[in-house]
């Protein structure tokens, strides 16, 4: 009896395996290339990514979407961590997570659910002899969130959710703190302590597409970040810390314009028109130890940013030469943050940065799943903050990149 059962078990779970459909996704991209920072060129380099993402689908009501990647950047970069602009000579991150698909209805369902998590862990060496791992700025993302989309005219639909994720800097609190005392305390008296940069947050967001003719598709967005710093405590004027601690809100709207359009019967273009607007509220101060000076809300500010790009398809829709041309602009203003000269000397004005990014990229394949790539992008960035003793606000970047992708 207890043979047949576990004979009859195993044909059930053998029928269950043949009827899960795998459909697997491989994506592998290695360029190869060089930088100009300001004045500086960079010797050979290059970044390379990989994802692996299979979709499983069980019935027509269930559906598992894995996913693990990883990505190099060996281009110098300016990344926003504390406000302002750090610069890292090299990059790197891996994730895993995965995403659960649930179709009440069947494939004639409208409804989409589709709870998540995920693990991230991102490097960030700012010098070239700075070992992996030891990065004052590396840092470890865990979240997990749950997103509902309703079709409503395949394939447009609304979306809305929540995520909650935490994020840790390791690394932060004991090499922050050598840094502070080998300066003379000059650094913000906020970012001095440990931990200071974890953070626990709550996002919700909405999102919408739908069309307005043939050739024009609307897309909008709206979402809301809450961000507990909950080991970041207050400055006063006197640069004391208070019991109160850091938050902020992040929020930002977004409007997008798709227009896909046929030219020719083996030439299609898609070209994008994109806007969004962003204001940081946060409660925390900030204290100039080595100037004596005192700034409120010093965390807070506006951004707009907005961009046209357009990409153009030749040949066959399964192996298209593709050709992609771009470029996006955004404005940011610290409206309690007060300018420095080349000397440290607060002004009366407060920081406003103007950036610019323009890029090409192309990509010619060379067989069913391999093709060559060619990127370059120009950017900019300007402001009336001269003084750049530890952050980076006016500066230019180039760099271009070649090497091959492999899709499956």
């Amino acid at each position: 009896m207890l043979t047949r059962l576990l004979a009859t078990m195993m044909i059930m779970q053998a029928a269950q395996a043949r009827a899960v459909e795998v459909t697997p996704l491989f994506n592998f991209q290695v360029l190869g290339g060089q930088y100009f920072f300001r004045s500086e060129k960079g010797d050979l380099s290059g970044n390379a990514s990989g994802i692996v993402a299979p979709a499983l689908k069980f019935d027509e009501h269930l559906a598992l979407l894995p996913s693990v990647s990883s990505t190099y950047q060996g281009t110098k970069q300016v990344v926003d961590l504390v406000g302002s602009g750090s610069i890292f000579q090299e990059q790197m991150d891996h994730r895993v997570g995965t995403r659960l698909v649930i179709t009440p209805g069947g494939d004639a369902g409208r409804w989409r659910l589709k709870p998540s998590i995920s693990y991230k862990y991102e490097l960030l060496k700012e010098t070239k002899d700075e070992s992996w791992g030891r990065g004052l700025f590396d840092y470890y993302k865990m979240s997990g969130g749950f997103e509902a989309e309703f079709v409503y005219r395949d394939p447009f639909s609304l979306r809305f959710g929540f995520d909650y994720f935490e994020t840790h800097f390791p690394n932060y609190s004991s090499l922050e703190a050598q840094a502070a005392t080998a300066l003379g305390n000059d650094m913000a008296r906020e970012l001095v302590g440990g931990k200071v940069l974890d953070t626990r947050n709550f996002s919700v967001f909405a999102s919408m597409d739908g069309p307005i003719s043939e050739y024009v598709i609307l897309e909008g967005m709206a979402a809301s970040v809450y961000q507990d710093y909950y080991n970041q405590r207050l400055v006063d004027e006197a640069g004391a810390y208070k019991l109160a601690l850091r938050e902020d809100i992040l929020s930002t709207a977004g409007l997008g314009v798709r227009l896909p359009a046929r030219i020719a019967r083996e030439v299609r273009m898609l070209g994008n028109v994109d806007l969004s607007l962003s204001y940081n509220t946060s409660n925390q101060n900030s204290f100039d130890a080595q100037r004596v000076k005192f700034m409120k809300f010093y965390y807070n500010y506006g951004e707009i940013k907005a961009g046209p790009s357009v990409r153009l398809y030749f040949g066959p829709e399964k192996r298209p030469v593709a050709l992609g041309v771009g470029g996006q602009w955004w404005y940011r203003r610290y409206p309690y943050r007060p300018r420095q000269n080349d000397e440290g000397t607060y002004k009366p004005e407060v920081v406003r940065t103007h950036s610019y990014m323009a890029s090409t990229s192309l990509s010619y394949p060379m067989s069913d799943h391999f093709s060559l790539v060619f990127d370059f992008q120009y950017g900019a960035s300007v402001s009336n903050q001269t003084y750049e003793q530890y952050y980076s606000y006016n500066y230019t970047v180039k760099n271009y990149l070649f090497g091959f992708k492999y899709e499956y």
